[in-house]
């Protein structure tokens, strides 16, 4: 579960940066601070999709972590029985 969120928060955000990287050319003009990426993203609303595929990826992450701290866990326990 936690592989396939994190690989799903990584495809999503490469998705959302790919989408970033083809509209910079096109702008006009932006401001500094908050720069270009930002305000590209801003500009074609991309911010929801942006921020959910680092939680996802975080998540994914944690619940990694969690498994493979249960797996040492139990292996310290069941060798010092």
């Amino acid at each position: 579960m936690g592989g396939i969120l994190f690989i799903s928060g990584t495809l999503l955000y490469g998705i959302v940066h790919l989408a970033i990287a083809n509209y910079i050319p096109n702008m006009q003009g932006w401001s500094d601070p908050p720069g270009k990426f930002q305000q590209a993203r801003n500009e074609i609303g991309v911010n929801i999709p942006y921020f959910l595929s680092i939680i996802i990826m975080v998540l994914g992450l944690i619940i990694l972590f969690l498994r493979e701290l249960k797996v040492i866990v139990n292996l310290l326990i069941t060798e010092k029985k």
